[in-house]
């Protein structure tokens, strides 16, 4: 049983890492394309749909944490069932 959680933990910090190799790739595009060339303000509101309720967040690092807890929220159970699936099948188990 230890063997299987350190197996899924690995699984979950690799897609942990794919999630955050995407943001980076955004939060540079961001920062080389927005606010580089455009010399854009350095803080984001996040508004809801109908702007019923919105936060403040100030700066990019900030924007960055705020964008891995969403994707990660949203994606990572899913992520870690593919690849759990993917490795199963790799290891001929099914």
């Amino acid at each position: 049983m230890k063997d299987t959680n350190a197996i899924e933990q690995a699984l979950k910090d690799k897609c942990k890492k794919e999630i955050e190799g995407v943001v980076n790739v955004f939060m540079n595009e961001l920062e080389v394309k927005i606010r580089g060339e455009y010399n854009g303000a350095n803080y984001y509101d996040i508004q809801e749909p109908l702007g019923k309720r919105s936060f403040h967040v100030m700066g990019t690092e900030q924007l960055k944490n705020v964008l891995l807890k969403m994707i990660q929220g949203a994606h990572l159970e899913s992520m870690v069932a593919v690849k759990s699936k993917e490795l199963i099948k790799k290891l001929e188990l099914v």
